[in-house]
């Protein structure tokens, strides 16, 4: 039977948000963060095929994070338990009308019958909703939804940097049918084609193969979803500014409470540079350690 190498140390929590977003930028589907209930450590945890690229990967890790603790527990598990070890950590998660239920919950969960349901297995390497940062956008959206109710089938909604596809695929189970859905990472990508096949009472959104600057290129969205991290947000932002249709809404994530004021003046500069006049509305929102940013234009 083949096994797999599970590393496995506890962190601070400050240390905890740093590794959080790294990972959630990189998109690694080797390390994670947990906490296995409210109160309790944090835990830094990652899954090896075999110890030598293991210890490669804590030594890449610790060059970026030296300050990572000296002793991890090292232990040797079987593929079934590896492939099965992130659900402990991944619950079903509802706000509202909107349900995402894992896929090995589907037959354990009903639903209401009303409910825009969307069914997920991201594995290790992309969100399935239980990240702050995709909770945050799916709020955005059930908002959107709530002020645009005639017009909501027909807006064009842009999931940037989509993951598994978690947002673009509650866009459709809420009545959306003009939806994009792009990641620069094609294993992104191929997730989002697998989690499609367990959605088939959905409408398909459009996947693609993109960074910000092609993916964007010509949009003019009504709604456009962005949770992608700061460090990507800021640089990249003239292409997310100027895909915002007049009259649109723009909702970033991705974002630590402590970076929101630099990332919002940045916003607000590069909408009075590119577009001037056109920004209604800001407000931002926090969960946890994480804050989206929410610009309504006229």
């Amino acid at each position: 039977m083949s096994s797999q190498i599970e590393l496995r140390a506890e962190v601070s929590e400050e240390l905890s948000d740093f590794l959080e977003a790294h990972f959630h930028e990189c998109g690694t589907a080797d390390w994670g963060i947990l906490q296995r209930a409210p109160g309790s450590p944090y835990e830094l945890f990652g899954f090896f095929p075999d110890k030598q690229t293991a210890d490669t990967a804590l030594d890449t890790l610790r060059a970026i994070f030296p300050q990572l603790p000296e002793q991890f527990v090292d232990r040797r598990i079987s593929d079934e338990e590896w492939q099965n070890a992130y659900k402990e950590f991944v619950k079903p998660w509802s706000h509202r009308h909107l349900h995402w239920i894992p896929l090995w919950e589907r037959k354990n969960i009903q639903p209401p019958k009303e409910a825009a349901v969307v069914y997920l297995d991201a594995g290790m390497a992309f969100g399935t909703g239980s990240h702050e940062t995709t909770r945050l956008c799916a709020q955005r959206l059930l908002d959107f939804q709530a002020s645009h109710s005639a017009a909501f089938a027909q807006a064009r909604i842009v999931d940037a940097g989509c993951g598994s596809g978690v947002l673009a695929f509650s866009a459709s189970a809420m009545g959306g049918s003009n939806i994009l859905a792009f990641d620069n990472d094609p294993e992104a990508i191929s997730v989002c084609q697998t989690n499609l096949e367990e959605n088939e009472h959905l409408d398909a959104p459009q996947f693609a193969v993109a960074d910000l600057q092609d993916g964007l290129a010509g949009e003019q969205a009504d709604l456009l979803l962005a949770n992608i991290q700061a460090d990507v947000l800021l640089p990249h932002s003239d292409p997310v500014v100027l895909a915002v249709r007049a009259g649109g809404s723009l909702a970033l994530s991705g974002i630590l409470t402590k970076e929101l004021d630099q990332v919002r003046a940045h916003y607000e500069s590069r909408f009075a540079a590119l577009r001037p006049g056109m920004i209604q509305s800001v407000d931002s929102r926090t969960d946890g350690e994480w804050a989206d940013l929410w610009i309504e234009l006229n």
